[in-house]
């Protein structure tokens, strides 16, 4: 459409660039690169097509359609050398397409133009340009020298026009850009009937000089979806290949099609391959294997993890109100691929009070792939960009998925003005995708962190991950009883008396749940040197209440008491639902938090 309405003679074309497409020609289908299937898909009477390759020659997609350009460009190169004035100044000359040096050298023929194109891709652009100054040129009848229309496609666009300073770039690439520039900026290109079709993975990648020029529109090849990977199924179960082996699946094609989201085809194919010459049934481990590798790969391993958490729900201690809320609120509206589905919500709270564990088992409650984002950022310049792109191409191919993001406020920074361009690009970017629309219900945002603070204001707004804000505190009332007993549970045989509970938990009464975590593992370690030095095998390895009050004593908390504090005040303040906070709610009580807050600021303590 972009094409035939004339919206546009410079296109770029980028993300899934590197896939196979689908195509049929009359009763053959195949799979194919995606220049081949533009070049097949176009190759209709009055066009000419054209193919750059940055390690190849400039070659057309038929030797009849070289041979039309070759004359034309020979008897144009004539025309112009004899109607010029030798006389005439730089400027006459370059009007009609030739710089000094072309001028002293028109007759050189196409054929050494062409191979002196190759392996220079400075001379190759210029030489694309001057193809399109002779579509739009007529013979001294004013008859056009070439009667069909020009598409020219321009693979690895971002090599040829790297993005950056233009003072950092070489000279090279500064002439590269020019010559494009001047190109797609003039107005008879703009008017003629020709298009240039520039190719990469990263629109970013691609200098910017060229990118946001506002005839140039980018258009994005989306991962293959639900209907396209079905497709390819069927398609490569139906060749003839596999008419005596047919693919031997541990459930349906539809099945293996929803399994496979955010595989490319490409991707696809060798999962397939694999299975049909091992001839073993193709299990779900293996497609989610290979999808958790694929993604890794396209993202890097620094960047995202695929994790299947070992714990669920049933293996929280405590947080009896918080589990019931993610059974009966929280799960509901994550599996809902309807109106009720949530984008996302955040989790804060002190450090130590046990926030990673307790959602890692929502988590793994919820049976679902979990990606945990570890670091979207690259030291590499461009390449933050890239990597925000293939992960929204991810996101948009899966179905259903778990985002989990630890300590969120160092992964996520500002949009303010002194943030950097890059973080608050990356940043408003993330915030957009939040709240796409096409991603809610597939997509469900968990972000962790102890200083919800330091979160974008524009992060926390409902309709992102401010729908709902989750505190998690530190244990209170049978919430603590409940974290001594399971503490004292490998080093106490059978049931603890109430008295023992009441004098341990004065002893214990500002732990965290990192703190009981820690103690249990004080009193384990206690209970295997009691047994070493026993010499008798009646002795146990329990302890006896003097032994453990004596391990509990001689632990001294860190001191980080204030700062916990003021993590503590700031989750009850921006807690979004009066049922999770430990208190009755009112404005007063909330008046009262921010000013303990105040206070804790005025002291220099800010978490």
């Amino acid at each position: 459409m972009l094409i035939n309405s004339g919206t546009s003679r410079s296109l770029v074309l980028s993300g899934n660039i590197h896939d196979l497409f689908f195509i049929r020609q009359e009763e053959n289908t195949d799979y194919i690169p995606l220049v081949p299937f533009l070049t097949r898909s176009w190759d209709i009477p009055g066009f000419i097509l054209i193919v750059y390759e940055l390690n190849g020659p400039i070659r057309f997609a038929k030797d009849a359609d070289r041979e039309k350009v070759k004359q034309a460009f020979n008897v144009w190169r004539g025309t112009t050398e004899s109607e010029s004035d030798t006389n005439a100044s730089t400027s006459t000359r370059r009007s009609i397409g030739l710089s000094d040096a072309a001028a002293e050298t028109a007759d050189i023929p196409f054929t050494q133009y062409m191979n002196d194109a190759i392996g220079s891709p400075t001379l190759a652009l210029e030489l694309l340009r001057q193809f399109c100054l002779l579509s739009r040129s007529t013979n001294a009848q004013g008859e056009k020298l070439l009667s069909e229309k020009l598409i020219i496609f321009i693979e690895a666009a971002d090599m040829l026009l790297p993005e950056g300073e233009i003072r950092s770039l070489s000279l090279q690439d500064r002439h590269r850009i020019s010559i494009v520039q001047d190109w797609i900026s003039d107005s008879n290109f703009m008017n003629d009937n020709d298009t240039v079709i520039f190719i990469t993975e990263s629109a970013s990648l691609v200098n910017s000089r060229i990118i946001r020029l506002p005839q140039v529109v980018t258009v994005e090849i989306p991962s293959p979806g639900m209907p396209e990977r079905q497709h390819f199924i069927s398609w490569f179960n139906n060749t003839p290949k596999l008419v005596e082996k047919p693919l031997n699946l541990w459930g349906t094609q539809a099945q293996l099609a929803m399994l496979t989201a955010g595989l490319s085809i490409q991707a696809l194919r060798q999962l397939l391959l694999s299975a049909r010459y091992s001839g073993d049934k193709l299990q779900p481990e293996d497609v989610i294997h290979k999808v958790s590798e694929f993604i890794q790969g396209q993202l890097g391993e620094d960047v995202v993890e695929f994790k299947k958490p070992a714990h669920s729900l049933k293996d929280i201690v405590g947080n009896q109100k918080l589990v019931d809320f993610l059974k009966t609120q929280l799960i509901p509206r994550i599996a809902s691929t309807g109106s009720d589905a949530i984008a996302g919500m955040s989790v804060c709270g002190p450090i130590g009070s046990g926030k990673t564990f307790i959602f890692e088992g929502l988590a793994g409650e919820l049976d679902i792939p979990v990606l945990v984002l570890k670091n979207i950022r690259s030291m590499w310049f461009g390449q933050t960009d890239v990597i925000f792109e293939r992960l929204r191409r991810l996101l948009m191919a899966l179905v259903k998925v778990l985002i989990f993001v630890d300590e969120a406020d160092t992964q996520f920074g500002d949009v303010g003005r002194d943030a950097h361009s890059t973080e608050r690009r990356l940043t408003g970017k993330i915030q957009a995708m939040m709240s796409d629309p096409q991603l809610r219900g597939n997509i469900t945002w968990l972000l962790m962190t102890a200083r919800i603070y330091n979160l974008s204001p524009d992060l926390r707004r409902e309709g992102r991950v401010g729908d709902m804000v989750v505190p998690v505190l530190d244990p209170s009332g049978e919430d603590r009883e409940a974290f001594l007993r399971w503490t004292l549970a490998k080093v106490v045989g059978g049931s603890v008396s109430e008295e023992v509970v009441e004098q341990l938990l004065k002893l214990t009464e500002d732990y965290s749940a990192a703190s009981f975590a820690s103690l249990r593992s004080d009193l384990e370690a206690a209970s295997l040197h009691k047994g070493r030095l026993s010499t008798t095998s009646d002795e146990t390895d329990e302890l006896t209440l003097g032994e453990i009050i004596a391990v509990v004593e001689d632990r001294i908390l860190p001191d980080i008491g204030p700062i916990r504090r003021y993590q503590t005040l700031q989750a009850l303040v921006n807690c979004t639902r009066k049922s999770l906070l430990p208190c009755e709610y009112s404005a007063e009580i909330r008046e009262s938090w921010v000013k303990q807050i105040a206070q804790l600021e005025v002291m220099g303590i800010r978490g």
